[in-house]
């Protein structure tokens, strides 16, 4: 008899975007400290994986436009951070990071609201958001696994257009993926997503750049059918 397993939530996943690279490796510190996990590893452009203690030597090497891709991984080869670039299909104005961060499941969002406080004060900040993960997800790119009956996996993905509520070539103006249960938008972001979403989110839940949007809020709206898509449940 084969026995199917119900996927459990597994991970919070935070994505913050950045128009300074330098600014991205200020976090990496902060995160990894955050994840209460021990860096072991990390893999800088898609090359062999080196020791953790060689990661400054090795950044301090970079010169302007050579990080395409940085992995930092715990001793058990799970991802705590993730930095690389961001569209760069995109003809945008400048280059954009992505910094994912990934620690284990907790609702309260305690540790990720820390984060992105410090990371405003930094400031290049472009745009941020946090949600729960299964363990049948990839955090760093959200691709769902599927496997097979005899024990093989597969991803799934998705072309990058077709998650966002507002194209990310729009990223510099405002644009946003969707709405997640932690989100960091710049007051652009909020004029769009409040036009979206009919005035939903009160000043209670905005603290500053930082929005968390409530399981019933959620529900709100997903009841409009041309934001279903783009609204995240703590299951998911």
């Amino acid at each position: 008899m084969i026995m199917f397993f119900k996927p459990k939530i597994k991970n919070n996943v935070t994505h913050m975007y950045f128009s300074s690279l330098i600014n991205a490796l200020k976090v990496i510190e902060k995160s990894t400290y955050l994840s209460g996990r021990n860096p072991s590893t990390f893999s800088l452009n898609y090359k062999k994986d080196r020791g953790i203690e060689c990661l400054g030597g090795s950044l301090l090497k970079l010169r302007e436009g050579e990080l395409e891709y940085l992995d930092i991984c715990d001793d058990l080869g799970e991802v705590i951070v993730n930095i690389g670039v961001a569209f760069a299909y995109l003809d945008l104005k400048q280059v954009i990071y992505k910094l994912t961060f990934v620690k284990e499941f907790d609702n309260s969002f305690t540790k990720e609201k820390v984060l992105y406080s410090e990371c405003a004060a930094l400031g290049e900040i472009v745009y941020g958001y946090t949600r729960f993960l299964r363990d049948d997800f990839i955090p760093t790119t959200e691709s769902k696994l599927k496997k097979g009956l005899f024990g093989g996996v597969s991803s799934q993905g998705v072309k990058e257009e077709t998650k966002w509520l507002i194209h990310p070539k729009e990223i510099l103006s405002g644009a946003i993926k969707g709405f997640y249960p932690l989100n960091y938008w710049n007051d652009k972001a909020f004029s769009i997503a409040q036009q979206h979403a009919n005035n939903l989110f009160d000043s209670e839940q905005r603290k500053g750049n930082v929005l968390v949007i409530d399981r019933q809020s959620q529900q709100k709206l997903s009841s409009n059918p041309l934001l279903k898509k783009y609204t995240h449940f703590s299951e998911t």
